[in-house]
């Protein structure tokens, strides 16, 4: 039988991959862990700022949809003639979704311009109405988008003669503050408000609710 020949041992170990010099390998070793914390740090606030950036874009962005309602109204027309149009504006810089709008006399509720007339200004009414010449203009302003910049007129009076009493009882209603307005609307990032176009700020909510049916100006 042939002899087996012996297995030979070289001698292999595993080395580590250390410099062999312990106190260098301390210091790479720290190092490397002051170099992760740094990264990790670093990654952190460049994660805020892009966090900042992004808000401060949004906020850009709600800003330069901002639609703003205002009222107002002239009494006289380019001649000085007796003439009123009451006139909502969007002073803002995006659109007004208007969803509603509405006419107030003492508190009350009207949807339609011959019916706040019989409320204020009755008697006037049936004077300017008998006189046949008294011109009332009715636009409806609920669910309409106004642009920037643009206005619409709810109510126009062009009296004549027989219907001044009408234009002057109006004007003092309005005047008295009898007469008082209410409008909630989005922009088109569906953001809401509500006024009563006073000198408040208009408020913001999370929706304007308006019912099944509901009839509104």
């Amino acid at each position: 039988m042939p002899e087996l020949m012996p297995v030979l041992d070289h001698g292999h170990s595993h080395h580590g991959h250390g410099s062999g010099i312990p106190w260098m390998d301390v210091i790479v070793g720290v190092s490397a862990i002051v170099i992760s914390v740094v990264s990790l740090v670093v990654s952190i606030g460049h994660g805020k700022t892009m966090e900042q950036m992004v808000e401060q874009n949004q906020k850009l962005v709600e800003a330069s949809t901002l639609p703003l309602l205002m009222v107002s109204g002239t009494e006289f027309d380019a001649s000085s003639k007796p003439f009123f149009r009451m006139l909502i504006s969007n002073g803002g810089v995006g659109p007004a979704i208007i969803d509603r709008f509405e006419m107030r006399y003492k508190g009350t509720v009207y949807t339609n311009d011959e019916a706040l007339f019989r409320a204020c200004c009755s008697a006037a009414l049936l004077k300017a109405k008998r006189g046949g010449h008294t011109q009332l203009l009715y636009s409806n302003v609920s669910g309409l988008v106004l642009p920037a910049h643009q206005e619409i007129d709810p109510i126009t009076i062009k009296p004549d003669k027989n219907g001044l009493d009408l234009f002057n009882t109006f004007n003092i209603a309005r005047d008295s503050d009898d007469i008082t307005y209410h409008a909630c609307y989005c922009s088109v990032l569906n953001e809401c408000w509500e006024t009563n176009f006073d000198r408040k700020r208009p408020q913001p909510v999370k929706e304007c609710k308006i019912e099944p049916g509901e009839k509104l100006w």
